[in-house]
């Protein structure tokens, strides 16, 4: 069931704009103020995910523009300080929709599972985006859809302009004021700065699905953006939920080898401790053996002497102690960089072999046709495939749609070719194609190591 995935971001002001939104609209209906829940039939109070509930945000909002300013440049000359205007966009916010129907969520527990990873990405995404500036993450599941509501405040600007935290917009500015200073028109800077914003745009929903709806399993994208059929559209998804499996073995394998470091860091710092310990232990032995030997003079030579080569034996001991704890933290490390290095070379070989078998059951099932392997079906638009192997590897990897129209276009010039031949010289071409093409085929070895 899940679907296309992506972010949405906005900025408000405190007037309303032509939709009837404004910075506390938005804070009220997050909030779930009746007046403004009437698109809801059973309005529920928001789940604070991380910060300030929306009552708080606002108030936030409304203390920081209290203390904003603008620096403006009189007609004398002189500059002087003003208010944030009403029209200036002082509040961001961020909404990601989950694109899985409550009720289907809410009624099992795998999908459940998948829902709570997708929060925790959106979550960590939204952190790193914006960090100290994020004020809040809300939930709300009384929709179709279960939502998260993120808003964001420009906290260290005095100007509170919420459009700057939209890396959209920084990029829009720039780019207008770059082509102002080239010379170009105020119309076509601000096209220029129109396309720089579309752009980055699509940056940040690239990076959005990198880091969150890759890995809980959704795709970039609609079946009706790229005009897929139902069958491609349903391979898109599985892709997406075997590339999400991955991602996710690859994050555990992560965490462990991440576990084991902090271990052996921590079996090393506590190993330290003590070897620190000895040390002080053998440089007091060191300075009681020179105090006893102030202190006591008569002593013979001997005691001291004796005291002296304990404690190099002590400190020798330590040394000793302390190199083949090194030597052991070293072996840890280069075992843990041969774990990883290993499971680079296991992912390339998995992209190896699967590249390689689709390129050779590709050119099998295009030479099909000649070679008798290849049965058409031209009613139908298809094919059948009469070899095992090679049909069970054109089925796993999901290839035999993209292959229906080269082989009937293979096919349609075959008929036409043949049409204007004699019979027995069509037999006899057949016979030499599949004589020829038979041999050069490359060998099927389904299964095996690159």
């Amino acid at each position: 069931m899940a679907g296309p995935q992506f972010v949405h971001l906005q900025t408000f002001s405190r007037k309303a704009n032509k939709a009837g939104q404004s910075v506390q609209q938005v804070l009220d209906e997050a909030a779930r103020r009746p007046e403004f829940s009437q698109h809801v039939d059973e309005p529920q109070a928001p789940k604070i995910i991380e910060g300030l509930a929306p009552t708080q945000v606002l108030e936030m909002h409304d203390e920081m523009v209290a203390a904003g300013f603008v620096e403006v440049v009189t007609k004398e000359g002189s500059t002087v300080r003003r208010g944030v205007r009403k029209d200036r966009h002082t509040l961001l916010t961020a909404v990601a929709s989950y694109p899985v129907p409550r009720h289907l969520v809410e009624g099992d527990q795998a999908a459940s599972d998948a829902y709570k990873r997708w929060m925790e990405f959106n979550v960590r995404w939204l952190k790193n985006h914006f960090g100290d500036k994020l004020v809040s993450i809300i939930e709300h599941v009384d929709e179709q859809h279960p939502h998260l509501h993120a808003f964001v405040l420009p906290l260290d600007d005095p100007g509170c302009n919420a459009r700057r935290l939209n890396p959209a917009w920084q990029v829009k500015e720039e780019a207008e004021a770059l082509a102002k200073e080239s010379g170009k028109p105020a119309q076509e800077a601000v096209k220029f700065g129109n396309r720089a914003y579309r752009a980055k745009g699509r940056e940040i929903q690239d990076h959005y699905f990198q880091e969150v709806g890759l890995p809980s399993g959704l795709t970039r994208t609609g079946p009706k953006r790229e005009r897929l059929s139902r069958e491609q559209w349903r391979q898109r998804k599985e892709q997406a939920r075997r590339d999400a499996k991955l991602h996710q073995e690859m994050e555990k394998r992560v965490e462990e080898l991440s576990e084991l470091q902090e271990a052996l860091e921590d079996a090393t710092e506590r190993k330290a401790r003590q070897l620190a310990e000895k040390m002080a232990l053998v440089d007091q032995v060191h300075q009681d053996a020179e105090e006893a030997k102030k202190r006591s003079m008569h002593r013979s030579r001997a005691e001291v002497e004796a005291a002296k080569q304990e404690a190099n034996l002590l400190r020798q001991k330590v040394r000793e102690e302390l190199a083949g704890q090194t030597a052991k933290t070293e072996a840890h490390q280069a075992e843990l960089e041969q774990d990883r290095r290993a499971f680079e070379l296991e992912k390339r070989r998995v992209v190896k072999r699967t590249v390689r078998d689709v390129a050779k059951a590709t050119v099998r099932v295009l030479t099909g046709v000649f070679t008798g392997t290849i049965q058409l079906d031209p009613e139908r638009s298809s094919f059948t495939i009469d070899d095992r192997d090679l049909a069970k590897t054109i089925d796993d990897y999901g290839i035999k749609p993209y292959l229906e129209k080269p082989i009937m276009v293979i096919h349609s010039v075959w008929q036409k070719v043949s049409s204007l031949l004699p019979r027995v010289q069509v037999v006899h071409l057949e016979q030499d194609l599949k004589e020829e093409l038979a041999p050069k085929l490359p060998p099927f070895d389904q299964g095996a190591e690159p």
